[in-house]
């Protein structure tokens, strides 16, 4: 959990920081921008999941070149997407900001942030791949740690960049780039020290084998529909919220940063069941699976009403930190309650990505995800037309308890697959 939050924590301290100077149509630009960028960047999430998967089954069955393959065939794909995007930014630029539609005094902000944070791909990517290799090895702390000097990073440098070169808010994303490039170098050497380059030169031969990156993205590819679906949903919250002016597009801005520090937190336990799950599924350990299941599930509730508890206390204080505009703070309070009780609905979601990512079934997540948004879509237009803010929020409630359900009726049919009931 603390490995997940420092990335939401980076967002959470650009709107912070951009808040101090006290214009919503900033934020909102920071919003926009984060929804941009979480749409193109969650496109390459399988090199996060499936890697994570992949590798802790390998070493489920000690097999360690397909171990080291399942970790290395991630890492170039990242860094070819990476560049791939860098090189086509005009366009998907273009394309995703017209997507989007944010308000005309928005629209020059989040252009300028998006020109700066593009840069950031190669590094993001390889980060994802980077470290699922060192969780799928138990090195959390590890994960931690670099998260944690990332985000120490890019909130100096924002600081720098924005509130002392006035560098606005491109200075913010490139307060981000440079902070994810430094962390991908250093992840870079910490793998490398865990294996030495030799054992990795071993299995270049086999890197290239055809067949084996079909075989990866077509495994892939119901977990890319899945992510661009749920993407797509968060995209059309920020569209319709920026149909209802800047300011509410600007209190949701604020209120996601929390939202996804929540949702990391929430997501620990997601990320146990997925490596534990993975490994018991890698040797046909039915009984070990469902126990894994049974314990992340009892501590993710608990958890979920923790969050949802504190989340109800912190209101005030969060918001004064987030911006100094006053009607902007108001704004957002109305919908805190909305914010508050996400946690104990969001959390069997969560739960359920982690065990269905670690046992590979990504058709499951593909068609669950897909039964969600066709009720998540109508839904959306027609409470955001009927009750404005409130229901984009409503909406959003709902797609997280949809998911929740369909996932739940998909578990038993796993759970009879998977081995014999012996541990």
């Amino acid at each position: 959990m603390l490995a997940s939050i420092a990335t939401p924590l980076m967002g959470m301290v650009d709107t912070a920081v951009l808040g101090r100077l006290g214009d919503p149509a900033i934020i909102a630009a920071a919003g926009v921008g984060a929804t941009l960028f979480t749409m193109i960047f969650w496109c390459f999430s399988f090199l996060r999941y499936t890697t994570t998967a992949q590798v802790a089954q390998a070493i489920g069955r000690a097999d360690e070149r397909a171990m080291l393959l399942a970790g290395l065939r991630p890492m170039l794909a990242a860094v070819v997407g990476g560049a791939a995007l860098c090189l086509l930014q005009w366009p998907i630029g273009r394309i995703a900001l017209q997507l989007l539609a944010p308000p005309r005094d928005v629209l020059p902000l989040a252009l300028d942030y998006f020109r700066a944070r593009i840069w950031s791909a190669p590094f993001t990517l390889l980060s994802y791949a980077q470290f699922a290799w060192l969780i799928a090895h138990g090195r959390t702390r590890t994960v931690m740690l670099l998260q944690l000097v990332m985000n120490g990073v890019n909130v100096s440098l924002a600081v720098l960049f924005v509130l002392v070169l006035h560098g606005g808010i491109a200075g913010a994303a490139w307060a981000t780039v440079t902070s994810e490039a430094c962390i991908s170098v250093v992840a870079s050497l910490i793998v490398v020290r865990m294996l030495p380059l030799r054992r990795w030169r071993a299995v270049l031969d086999d890197v290239w084998n055809a067949a084996e990156w079909r075989v990866l993205f077509r495994a892939n590819m119901d977990l890319v529909i899945r992510t661009l679906l749920l993407t797509a949903s968060f995209a059309l919250m920020t569209e319709r919220g920026g149909r209802l002016g800047t300011l509410p597009l600007a209190a949701n801005q604020i209120l996601m940063q929390a939202f996804l520090l929540v949702a990391n937190l929430l997501d620990g336990f997601a990320v146990a069941a997925e490596v534990f799950g993975a490994r018991a599924i890698g040797v046909g350990a039915r009984a070990t699976l469902v126990q894994v299941v049974k314990r992340t599930a009892i501590l993710s509730l608990a958890w979920g009403v923790l969050l949802a508890c504190a989340l109800a206390a912190v209101e005030t204080p969060y918001l004064n930190a987030m911006t100094t505009n006053v009607p902007l703070r108001a704004e957002a309070s109305i919908y805190w309650p909305w914010l508050a009780g996400l946690p104990v609905i969001c959390i069997w979601a969560f739960l359920w990505d982690g065990v269905f990512i670690g046992a590979a079934r990504t058709r499951t997540l593909r068609n669950t995800m897909l039964g969600s948004v066709a009720i998540y879509t109508p839904i959306t237009f027609l409470l955001s037309w009927a009750w404005g803010n409130h229901g984009l929020w409503a909406a959003l409630v709902v797609l997280m308890a949809a998911r929740s359900v369909l996932l739940s009726l998909a578990w038993p049919a796993l759970r009879r697959a998977v081995g014999a009931a012996t541990v």
